[in-house]
C-alpha cells in the first residue's frame, strides 16, 4: 500500500448511508417480506433519526429496486413477479459466465483461493444450522466473479440486480433445507471446474445452479 493511500482519512457515514446500509440489510436478510409496507415513521424511531434521512435512504434502495415507492401509499419491499424473477436469471446467468472468465484471466490463484475460502465458510454455516450465516457467504461467492473481473463496467452491470439476487436467494434458503444442501454441491462443483478449466462443466453447474433457483422462486411466489 503506497504512502498516500495510508494517509487517507475515512469520511464519516452520512446518517442517509447508514439508514440504507441497515436497511438494505435487513431486507435482504428476510426481516421485511416480498411487498411489505416500510413505514418511514417507525424506521425513523427505530435509528432514532429524522424521516428526512429515512426518505432519502428510501429513494435510494428504489434505485436499487429493493423498495418500490408509491405516491400517496407508501414505500414497499419490492414484490418480483415471474416474469420479473425469469428476467433477472437471465440477465444474472449471461453476466456471471462472463464475470468468472474474466476474473480467471485478470487474477487465476487470488480468485480460486477466494472461492475456496468462501466455500468452506459456507460448509461450516451450513452444518451449524446457521441459515442467514449461509447465505451471506453464498451471496459473497457470487459478489466475488465480478470483484476479480477487472471491469467496472460489467460490476455496475451486476450493481444493477445484486440487491434483488441476494434477497431472493435469502427467501429461498430459509425454506428449502435439501436445495441449500444441492446448492452448496453446486457451489463447489463450480470450483472444481474451475480449477481444472473445464469451462464446459463451469457452464453446465452455473446454468444448473441459477435455472433451480429461477424454477424454485416461480414457484414459491405462485403460492403467495
Amino acid at each position: 500500500m503506497s504512502v498516500n493511500r495510508k494517509m487517507q482519512i475515512e469520511q464519516p457515514k452520512t446518517l442517509t448511508e447508514i439508514v440504507v446500509e441497515r436497511l438494505r440489510e435487513a431486507i435482504i436478510d428476510g426481516h421485511y417480506k416480498f411487498g411489505e409496507n416500510i413505514s418511514e415513521d417507525k424506521l425513523a424511531n427505530a435509528f432514532g433519526v429524522s424521516r428526512s434521512p429515512v426518505r432519502d435512504a428510501l429513494n435510494a434502495l428504489q434505485f436499487t429496486g429493493l423498495v418500490t415507492i408509491k405516491p400517496k401509499r407508501g414505500s414497499f419491499v419490492f414484490q418480483p413477479t415471474a416474469a420479473d424473477v425469469a428476467e433477472i436469471c437471465d440477465y444474472r446467468l449471461m453476466l456471471e459466465r462472463e464475470a468468472l472468465r474474466l476474473s480467471m484471466a485478470a487474477d487465476r490463484e487470488g480468485f480460486l483461493v477466494a472461492l475456496s475460502d468462501a466455500v468452506e465458510r459456507m460448509r461450516e454455516r451450513m452444518q451449524a444450522g446457521d441459515e442467514i450465516g449461509y447465505v451471506r457467504i453464498d451471496t459473497e461467492f457470487h459478489n466475488l466473479f465480478f470483484d476479480f473481473c477487472g471491469n467496472n463496467l460489467v460490476q455496475n452491470a451486476f450493481d444493477l440486480v445484486e440487491a434483488r439476487i441476494a434477497t431472493i436467494r435469502t427467501a429461498l434458503n430459509a425454506r428449502f433445507k435439501q436445495r441449500r444442501e444441492d446448492s452448496f454441491d453446486q457451489h463447489v462443483a463450480i470450483v472444481e471446474g474451475l480449477r481444472k478449466v473445464d469451462w464446459e462443466q463451469v457452464d453446465e453447474v452455473l446454468r444448473k445452479h441459477i435455472t433451480s433457483i429461477r424454477s424454485d422462486a416461480i414457484d414459491e411466489l405462485s403460492r403467495v
